[in-house]
């Protein structure tokens, strides 16, 4: 199974922070055994979890709320939604 997007982002979020995975799993109250699962797909994060994951982030209270919606909303947009939203993210979409 590849890794998904919250995967991926979790693991940018703990290697941007030089951060190991055990010590990562224990701020999320999660074995590193399930985070490795759910950074490479393996493993579904439950609701809490994401929202744990957030809590750590760091983010700014607006960042949070984006990441939130995009998490709880991932698998019902679909893959036109998904294109305009990289577009954007790239830098290629209309940001006015």
């Amino acid at each position: 199974m590849a890794a998904t997007v919250l995967g991926k982002f979790l693991r940018k979020i703990r290697i941007d922070r030089d951060e190991r995975l055990y010590d990562m799993a224990k701020r999320l109250g999660i074995s590193s055994a399930f985070l490795s699962g759910v950074e490479n797909g393996h493993k579904k994060a439950s609701a809490t979890l994401i929202n744990n994951i957030i809590d750590i982030s760091q983010f700014s209270p607006q960042k949070q709320e984006a990441a939130l919606m995009f998490a709880r909303k991932f698998d019902e947009l679909t893959d036109k939604q998904i294109d305009q939203i990289k577009n954007i993210l790239k830098g290629d979409g209309d940001n006015h």
